[in-house]
C-alpha cells in the first residue's frame, strides 16, 4: 500500500511504508492509502474531470484540509513515479 499524508508543513507526502522498521512514515496522522496497482492509482489520477473532482473531495475529507488542483497535479506526478519504480 502507498500512504498519502499531510506533512507538518502542510504538503502532501507520498511514501511506501516499510514493514520491517518501526519508524513513523509521516509525522501527521491524517492520511489515506492507495493500492499500488495500476487500476487503483488510475482512480486517483484519472484525467476525467468528474472523477478528479470526486477524488479531490474524498482526499480533502481524508486529509481534513482542502486539496487544490496543484496538489492533485503533484500527486499525479508522484504516484506515476511509484508506478514505474515498483513495476506493478
Amino acid at each position: 500500500m502507498i500512504r498519502m499524508a499531510v506533512g507538518t508543513n502542510g504538503e502532501i507526502i507520498v511514501r511506501i511504508p516499510l514493514k520491517k522498521t518501526a519508524e513513523k512514515i509521516c509525522d501527521a496522522g491524517r492520511g489515506a492509502y492507495v493500492c499500488p496497482k495500476q487500476r487503483c492509482i488510475d482512480k486517483i489520477i484519472k484525467p476525467n474531470d468528474k472523477s478528479r473532482r470526486q477524488q479531490t473531495y474524498l482526499l480533502s475529507k481524508s486529509f481534513r484540509r482542502a486539496v487544490s488542483e496543484q496538489d492533485m497535479d503533484q500527486l499525479e506526478k508522484t504516484l506515476s513515479q511509484f508506478m514505474t519504480k515498483s513495476a506493478i
